[in-house]
């Protein structure tokens, strides 16, 4: 029996990743999502988008083969129901109509732009089972362009901002201070309106750093210990020490910052951090559509 699978392609301001997940049946005549393929790639477009306003001529031929390299690995493995998302690098390009139709003509794959909500809402698909009912949460998903925050419960997501103040945009120094100014007035308002909420952390950084303290709830005292440590090692240490990849040697750093800020703004002692991203979102987006219509 042919096993169906569902493909989520992330194209990220840091990465571009693919996700392929098997649907297996589950007690209770239910299913489950069961990784099959995880791919990352360090495209970093915006290092380009961020400094230039635009993707240069080098960075996109890399694009389009990471895109050949995603859709043959999608052939290979004949999934037949797939969706490629992308986040604030391409939001940001000015060339970015004339790259989605590249890709299109090189890999036949539609690059599907999506705004701030609807990545919290992929978001919240993905980690609503691991949430307690009735509770009320602040999520904080951490990009190399972009900070989504988001307020929802178990069973809906009430509203989500999207920031300019990922971790590629501190490194490169192209972060407004008025970015900054209305992400922290917002989460002022948010532990005013909502001070029993719970707050989350996803993307690849907290995934990172929930690994290295061996951890999925946070403190800050857990972050404050690692960002000293990571502080006084060169770039070149803490690769060595941490086997950190390169791309993510020098926006750990950023990354923790940002995360200890937002402990300290809400007034929250811990962060929860689910460990999926933005690609088993989107996995769960697709199944949930094929339920639906069955």
């Amino acid at each position: 029996m042919e096993i169906k699978k569902y493909a989520g392609i992330d194209i990220g301001s840091n990465a571009a990743r693919l996700i392929i997940k098997d649907l297996l049946p589950a007690q209770n005549n239910s299913h489950i999502l069961k990784n099959r393929v995880y791919i990352r790639l360090p495209l970093r477009l915006g290092i380009d988008v961020f400094t230039k306003g635009k993707i240069g001529n080098e960075k996109k031929e890399e694009f389009v083969k990471a895109m050949l390299i995603f859709k043959d690995i999608i052939d290979y493995n004949k999934v037949e129901t797939f969706r490629v998302c992308a986040t604030s690098a391409m939001r940001n390009a000015q060339n970015k109509n004339e790259i989605i139709k590249k890709i299109k003509e090189k890999t036949n794959l539609e690059i599907e732009i999506i705004n701030g909500h609807e990545e919290a809402r992929l978001l919240y698909l993905t980690n609503r089972e691991k949430l307690e009912k009735g509770q009320y949460y602040i999520s904080a998903d951490l990009g190399g362009g972009s900070l989504q925050v988001g307020l929802f419960k178990y069973t809906e997501l009430i509203q989500a901002h999207a920031y300019k103040t990922g971790t590629l945009r501190f490194i490169t120094k192209t972060v407004d201070p008025k970015e900054l100014t209305a992400l922290e007035n917002k989460l002022e308002e948010l532990k005013k309106q909502y001070p029993d909420a719970k707050l989350t952390g996803s993307g690849g950084n907290i995934n990172k750093i929930s690994k290295l303290i061996g951890k999925n709830i946070l403190s800050y005292n857990d972050l404050k210990l690692l960002y000293s440590e990571l502080i006084n090692l060169s770039y070149e240490d803490r690769i060595k020490k941490y086997a950190f990849r390169e791309d993510r040697a020098d926006v750990i750093l950023p990354a923790l910052k940002i995360y200890m800020r937002l402990l300290e703004k809400t007034e929250k002692n811990t962060i929860f951090v689910p460990k999926t991203g933005l690609a088993d979102g989107i996995t769960r987006q697709l199944y949930e559509k094929d339920f639906k219509k069955n």
